[in-house]
């Protein structure tokens, strides 16, 4: 990422009126050595509070006469509105009918530099306001503001983020937005009112001078809104802008020598310290990517008085920034600030507790009583109350912004105290060396009375890590008659595995809408010893209990398993248990082969095995080494199925049948290597059954990735009956016609069954299977090449370039070349989430690469093959995000897979969500439009 993308921007508090100093301000600062700017944003009122107030500014505004040189976007007009003078030639941006033709008085010809974004009201040149795309709910919304604005698909943006005044939740519109999963934060949130805990002696966002100042000034620390601090940390911006505390100070600055000094209130600009996002889950990211900033601003005004105020009342702030969705590894890191940043100001532990609750309460026969309150102290007072009526009169520290300090304990409870924690550390060592337990106690759910906390939330949350239920216990009513709120719930997993990796990677605590909640290891029902070993002071690991006796499961209770229960016999030794359920592992294989291959004989090149076609392979995973039991994973049900049947004649599974154990099986590198063949017929008696689980599937009923490699219900073609190379120039099979440019080293071609018209290969002369971009010869010709086709699809198709390349030998042989496909302009963070999805359903993981360093400086051996890919970034040019796969690293299971031979097509089948694209069979042309195709690329790359 170049510095060409650093937007300047102005931050301006409320304008009241005050349009020509505002305009003066902005022209100033456009011809200053700071400038150009490309936008100003206003928070709080921006039109005066009285309708004789600069009444004269807004005629001159609407008449043309006075004007701003820097696009002004503003979101709170102030009490009275929008003047109507301007409401009159407004022009509003919006998604409306395709075919509506928008006319008015006032329309003289829009030409493109009248287009006004989405979510936005253009009042005058250069003076917008914002809206939201959504007309029912406008109090609030999450907008792309192009830059320029003229140009609504500029490829440079900024995120910005609105709140009206006295905003309050639910805001739909505003929270989809924040929890999409693309969603990444704000570059700049505008609010009219304060986020509640900034002010806090608590949280040290704020430096103890600005405190002691605005204290000074009467400001009470609960200031600010309940509902804004909700929604910032919803939205993580970067920037956070929002009208100054209203202090008094003296106008003697302004008034002249002889002149009585008198007290006025003016808003005080206040810079909080960078602050941290509290972490979430659920979301589209953590709350670490970026920290966070609070800008409290001045009241504009004139000239003359701004000298006199200072810095202290300064209503203008200038930031250079480069947007969330425009940086590169380097900013992102750097945009963290890490090692200046302070805790966030809206969590536990920056609110206060109301003593007066209960004085407040007995002062008035109605309950508490709201004078003298601020709103936000008052909202927070009524939900204590309600959360204590549900409670039964205790509310216990039940809400996010209780941190009640613990009250001093006497030395004995002291002694039982720590009596608890060290048998509850005990109890969880137990519990953490136990296999039978897949649950986690989860803890906290009291502090959230608003009851945002449901089971899709949690879900939604705990998924990811592989939790499969959630159970609540029974609700139990209080002496009121009321259901009191759950506190607690249980974590249900696959295995024990997968919830102590949960728990390992949260740390024991997590923070869902805000809530802080507590993870720890349920208590087992399944050890009625367990207080026997506590109390005998036993810290080491129990004997685990019998396992209890289950019904198996039958093919239609396991409809979504991809996953076959595999018990070895008795008889085998324990030492081969690993060799034995390989042996296992291939028998299965070879009879998916055998079904897929019928009357096709054992040597012939059409046979399609494993070795070339993913959906074929089959994994084996073994929890304990000294256990003679395993799990063989598929890649389908379907594929699943096909092989329980073949090998044990039933659909339900059983006993692996004699006739099959009795079959020599190879190994896969060397299936006709006598010497590599090994007997299964000691084996009898191994019985396979349908297991729990499998690969999560998305909302569309399909396995994130499923569109790679063969599935037993989709499209099949034959292999490809050449075997000469296909992009050797001297190979009498290489089809010519398909060759776009020659170059010193390569050459530029259409690939067969393209997935566009301007699909491109940068395919090598001489045939070479070391990758292409690793081989230092060719990657100074090949980078030149690469820059000009992204130049091609920038300039020429308004699109993006996603570049791959999958170095992997295949069957056959192997030339190496490199994929260059155009997309839409703006796509590649969908395809970088899709392709990292998956990655990981294929068994690989893609590591991204942050050196500037070109491939063959960065891997030395790539014997093993690698997958490699260039995201493009939204801001377009040269610039992306680089991600390598080495088939030669193992050792790690999340790289226990191979890249399917058409991965880098099928992420984007899944994309354009446009299954052919996948198989490239699929989308084969006659050679006649083959060849008219790369004639309209040759000529249209040409022009470049």
């Amino acid at each position: 990422m170049t510095s060409t993308n650093k937007v300047k921007i102005l931050l301006v508090g409320p304008v009241q009126g005050r349009l020509r100093h505002l305009s003066t301000k902005l022209s100033t600062l456009q011809k200053s050595k700071a400038g150009p700017f490309d936008v100003c944003l206003c928070a709080g009122p921006f039109f005066a509070a009285a309708a004789d107030d600069d009444d004269d500014d807004t005629k001159e505004l609407a008449r043309g006469s006075l004007s701003f040189d820097v696009p002004v976007l503003f979101v709170d007009a102030g009490r009275l509105g929008v003047p109507q003078l301007l409401l009159r030639g407004s022009k509003t941006g919006r998604r409306g009918d395709a075919h509506e033709i928008e006319i008015d008085d006032y329309d003289e010809g829009d030409t493109e530099d009248d287009a006004v974004p989405d979510g936005m009201a253009r009042l005058a040149p250069n003076l917008y306001h914002l809206l939201g795309t959504n007309d029912g709910d406008r109090a609030a919304d999450i907008l792309r503001v192009p830059l320029p604005l003229s140009d609504c698909n500029a490829a440079l943006s900024l995120t910005v983020g609105f709140l009206g005044p006295n905003v309050r939740m639910p805001c739909l519109t505003f929270q989809q937005k924040a929890k999409h999963a693309s969603f990444i934060g704000c570059d700049v949130l505008i609010t009219s009112e304060w986020g509640q805990g900034m002010l806090s002696s608590r949280g040290g966002a704020l430096t103890s001078a600005d405190r002691m100042a605005l204290n000074h000034g009467e400001i009470e620390e609960e200031e600010g809104s309940y509902d804004v601090a909700e929604l910032v940390c919803a939205c993580r911006p970067r920037y956070h802008v929002a009208p100054g505390p209203l202090v008094a100070i003296s106008n003697n600055d302004e008034a002249g020598a002889n002149e009585t000094s008198t007290m006025e209130r003016r808003n005080k600009f206040v810079a909080s310290l960078p602050y941290r996002y509290p972490p979430t889950v659920g979301g589209s990211n953590d709350g670490g990517i970026h920290a966070g900033r609070f800008l409290a601003l001045g009241c504009v005004s004139s000239p003359s008085v701004a000298k006199a105020l200072g810095k202290p009342f300064k209503f203008i702030h200038a930031i250079g920034v480069v947007p969330l969705a425009h940086m590169n590894a380097e900013e992102r890191m750097i945009a963290r600030e890490a090692e200046s940043v302070v805790d966030c100001p809206y969590t536990d532990a920056s609110y206060h507790v109301d003593e007066s609750f209960g004085k407040s309460q007995s002062s008035t026969n109605m309950g508490w009583n709201g004078a003298g309150l601020s709103e936000a102290r008052a909202r927070r007072i009524a939900q204590e109350d309600l959360a204590r009526t549900m409670s039964g009169g205790d509310a216990g520290g039940a809400f996010r912004w209780q941190q009640r300090p613990r009250k001093r304990m006497r030395e004995d409870d002291a002694n039982n105290n720590n009596g608890r924690e060290k048998e509850e550390e005990e109890r969880q060592l137990i519990e953490e060396n136990n296999p039978n337990n897949h649950s986690l106690f989860l803890h906290g759910l009291h502090r959230d009375p608003g009851g945002s906390l449901t089971m899709e939330v949690l879900m939604d949350a705990f998924r990811p890590f592989g939790c499969v239920n959630i159970r609540f216990p029974k609700a139990r009513v209080n002496s009121m008659g009321m259901m009191n709120a759950h506190s607690y719930a249980f974590l249900d997993f696959k295995s024990h595995e997968e919830a102590s990796q949960c728990l390992a990677d949260l740390k024991g605590e997590v923070v869902i809408r805000n809530i802080m909640l507590t993870l720890k290891w349920s208590s087992s029902q399944t050890n009625p010893n367990k207080r026997e070993y506590l109390e005998q002071g036993f810290t080491g690991i129990p004997p685990p209990p019998p396992p209890k006796r289950k019904n198996r499961l039958t093919e239609a209770e396991a409809a979504d398993s991809t996953t076959l229960f595999l018990r070895l016999p008795p008889t085998i030794d324990s030492s081969s248990y690993p060799a034995e359920l390989e042996t296992i592992r291939l028998l299965a294989q070879r009879a998916m082969e055998d079904e897929l291959n019928v009357g096709i004989p054992l040597d012939s090149p059409d046979r399609i095995t494993a070795i070339n076609e993913p959906a074929l392979r089959v994994t084996v995973r073994q929890p304990d080494a000294e256990r003679n039991y395993g799990f063989l994973g598929f890649d389908s049900h379907t594929a699943a199925l096909t092989t329980l049947i073949s090998l044990t004649g039933n659909e339900d599974g059983g006993v692996v049948s004699g006739e099959k154990l009795a079959i020599s099986i190879g190994n896969e590198d060397g299936a006709n290597d006598s010497s590599q063949k090994r007997d299964a017929s000691h084996l009898e008696g191994v019985t396979l059954y349908w297991a729990k689980g499998g690969q999560p599937k998305t909302d569309g009923g399909e396995k994130p990735g499923g569109n790679h490699g063969l599935h037993f219900n989709k499209r099949h073609f034959p292999p490809d009956s050449r075997t000469d190379c296909w992009f050797c120039l001297a190979s009498p099979t290489c089809e010519k016609h398909l060759i776009v440019a020659v170059y010193d080293e390569c050459y530029v071609a259409m690939p067969k069954g393209a997935v566009n018209d301007f699909h491109a290969l940068i395919v090598p002369v001489d045939h070479k299977q070391q990758g292409a971009l690793v081989d230092r010869k060719l990657a100074p010709e090949i980078n030149d090449i690469k820059t000009k086709l992204r130049l091609h699809a920038r300039q020429v198709l308004q699109k993006d370039l996603f570049v791959f390349e999958r170095s992997i030998q295949t069957k056959g042989g192997y030339h190496t070349h490199v994929q260059c496909i155009p997309i839409d302009a703006g796509s590649g963070p969908t395809v970088q989430s899709k392709m990292l999805e998956m990655a990981i359903y294929a068994g690989f993981q893609l590591k991204e690469i942050t050196s500037d360093l070109g491939l063959g400086a960065l891997v030395d051996d790539c014997s093993g093959g690698y997958f490699y890919a260039e995201i493009p970034l939204p801001g377009g040019g040269n610039e992306c995000r680089r991600f390598i796969f080495h088939a030669g690293e193992r050792g790690n299971e999340m790289n226990s897979g191979t890249v399917p031979l058409q991965f880098g097509r099928e992420v984007l089948a899944a994309v354009m969500e446009n299954p052919d694209i996948g198989q490239w069979k699929a989308c084969v042309v006659s050679q006649e439009k083959e060849s008219e195709l790369t004639i309209a690329f040759r000529k249209s790359l040409g022009t470049v």
